[in-house]
């Protein structure tokens, strides 16, 4: 479950393009962000977090190296988070994107909000930058593709989450939308 996910970076995303500027001038440099970004498991991408009660815009890598393989843990199920122990170290952070993928009988479909240009997927991130996005049941209009889906949260529900690791917030999103993608 969600595998891939996506940034736009064009005029009509401004506030994906404020994060993106946060994250080159903590970094001192470009990103390599063009017009469009999908986003594979291994990579750096954008990411926020809180330190010291302050949010900083950085990049973290996408997945969580597993004991003794090359194979990398990329997701978290929000009902077991906290009984599995190698997320008990790990503290909040979200992705910014404008969607995600699911594939369904080899159909590759792109969900986006209805409402938001940018979204927040819950995430978790170790001490030496690697990450996790958490996901959830999938909401009904979501089942019928694919039974889980990334946590996504509004910019104000993202603060909460970065600021209080509630999992309280950790539910299906509802107001989605869905297209076959080429």
């Amino acid at each position: 479950m969600c595998g891939r996910y996506i940034i736009f970076t064009s005029e009509e995303y401004r506030e994906m393009k404020a994060i993106l500027k946060e994250i080159e001038k903590h970094f001192k440099s470009g990103i390599g962000i063009n017009n469009a970004y999908e986003v594979f498991p291994g990579t750096m991408v954008p990411s926020i977090k809180s330190i010291n009660n302050q949010f900083e815009y950085t990049l973290t890598k996408w997945g969580l190296p597993m004991y003794n393989s090359k194979k990398l843990i990329i997701n978290g199920r929000s009902e077991t988070i906290n009984e599995k122990p190698m997320f008990h170290t790990l503290k909040p952070l979200v992705f910014p994107a404008n969607g995600y993928f699911e594939w369904s009988d080899k159909i590759k479909y792109l969900f986006k909000s209805n409402y938001l240009k940018t979204i927040y997927f819950a995430g978790l991130y170790d001490d030496n930058n690697n990450s996790v996005i958490i996901t959830t049941s999938a909401s009904k209009n979501i089942n019928q593709i694919h039974d889980r889906m990334p946590v996504i949260l509004n910019k104000d529900n993202a603060k909460k989450w970065i600021q209080s690791k509630d999992n309280s917030l950790l539910l299906p999103y509802s107001n989605l939308k869905y297209i076959k993608s080429a």
